[in-house]
């Protein structure tokens, strides 16, 4: 029943983000598709600035024309930090892109953007004179996602929201902590555990008929791991017959998960099933099963190998028989949602959520195509925001 019910949800919202992501943006994906009869009129005999029947994702040409009133031509300066500089950050970038686009066509605003990440995750102290310069700065929020600890990043964050620099955290996995220790202003990502590793679980059991031999291949000891590692485990202990044979540091990135992998395969060349936490080191896995002359699942036989992110290399490999499948955790929205979230919170002065989730879904051949139109729908953005 938990199967059914967090696949059927996670597809059900995807193909809607997507339909809405499709209506937006035929044609360009910065403004709203007309019902051909051009622009409405304001009800003042002005013309109002989109049409009634415009598909923006809320709101009303009367809502629109009062917040333009509040917002035009102020300009917003948003920093972006994520832990590393990769693929999957470049998507939730450009996911920002397209709402930051949005909202400067729609209402006037502008927005200055301004991207920096350490050379790697554990780089945290690089990260931190980031954050801390651009308080300096005087910049109005940042986007951060860390390696950092809980407790000292807290500390920074306390010292920028005093300094007047909002801080917004995405892609952090909020379930780990009590949402009142959380010193930033919101966190924007979703449930490592419950809408990522568990999805892996059962997925596993369900390709495997709740058997098999199983590898998991994670990142970096930290909050990440803790949580989608928590979600993995509660899924394989609901199927006795699901076995977890070896399990080893892939670093994040695609060598050292193929070099993970290839270490677990050669104590275990009859798996069944690998789990690479994040969609890099999952990849890295599939090229340590061609290399070593095993057979990568075909439909029917061989070895699974599912990864975690979304990535658009991930679904062209999903497409070319090598990924077997994947949990787009939400890239798109999370850059967009936290976009919005600064915008109604720091400009319109909204209460917003302390945590906002965004959907995810298991993607494998069956329903790869909503998922990639989305992520090639947000990477073909423009920065064209002021």
């Amino acid at each position: 029943m938990k199967k059914r019910y967090f696949k059927v949800l996670g597809l059900t919202l995807a193909v809607l983000l997507a339909m809405t992501a499709v209506l937006a943006g035929c044609g360009n994906v910065d403004q709203p598709v007309s019902d051909g009869g051009g622009t409405s009129d304001g009800g003042d005999g002005t013309a109002a600035v989109s049409s009634a029947a415009g598909t923006w994702q809320w709101g009303d040409p009367a809502w629109e024309a009062a917040v333009r009133e509040q917002v035009e031509g102020k300009t917003f300066k948003i920093g972006f930090t994520p832990p590393a500089a990769s693929e999957f950050y470049d998507i939730i970038m450009h996911g920002a892109y397209t709402m930051m686009n949005e909202l400067h066509d729609r209402f006037g605003v502008n927005f200055e953007f301004e991207f920096v990440a350490p050379s790697e995750h554990d780089a945290v102290e690089s990260q931190v004179a980031t954050i801390e310069n651009w308080a300096t700065k005087e910049f109005d929020a940042v986007l951060v996602c860390t390696a950092g600890d809980f407790d000292s990043m807290n500390a920074v964050y306390e010292k920028a929201t005093a300094a007047g620099t909002a801080v917004y955290l995405f892609n952090m996995p909020a379930e780990l902590w009590d949402t009142d220790t959380i010193k930033a202003t919101s966190v924007i990502s979703y449930d490592n555990a419950r809408q990522s590793g568990y999805l892996v679980g059962q997925y596993a059991a369900e390709k495997l008929n709740g058997e098999g031999k199983v590898l998991f291949i994670s990142g970096n000891d930290g909050h990440w791991t803790t949580s989608r590692r928590e979600g993995f485990m509660e899924a394989v202990a609901e199927y006795p017959g699901l076995e977890i044979v070896g399990e080893q540091r892939g670093e994040y990135v695609r060598d050292e998960g193929m070099a993970a992998a290839e270490n677990l395969l050669q104590a275990n060349p009859d798996v069944d099933f690998i789990y690479g936490e994040n969609e890099e080191m999952a990849q890295g896995a599939v090229q340590a099963v061609e290399a070593m002359g095993l057979k990568l699942w075909d439909g029917n036989e061989g070895i699974i190998v599912v990864g975690a992110d979304g990535l658009k290399s991930g679904f062209e490999q999903i497409r070319n028989g090598g990924l077997t499948a994947t949990v787009d955790v939400g890239s798109v929205d999370q850059g967009r949602e936290a976009i919005k979230a600064i915008f109604m919170h720091e400009l319109l002065g909204y209460s917003i959520d302390k945590v906002i989730n965004v959907p995810t879904i298991l993607v494998d051949s069956e329903n790869v195509a909503v998922p990639e139109a989305y992520v090639d729908w947000a990477l073909s953005a423009q920065e064209a925001y002021n």
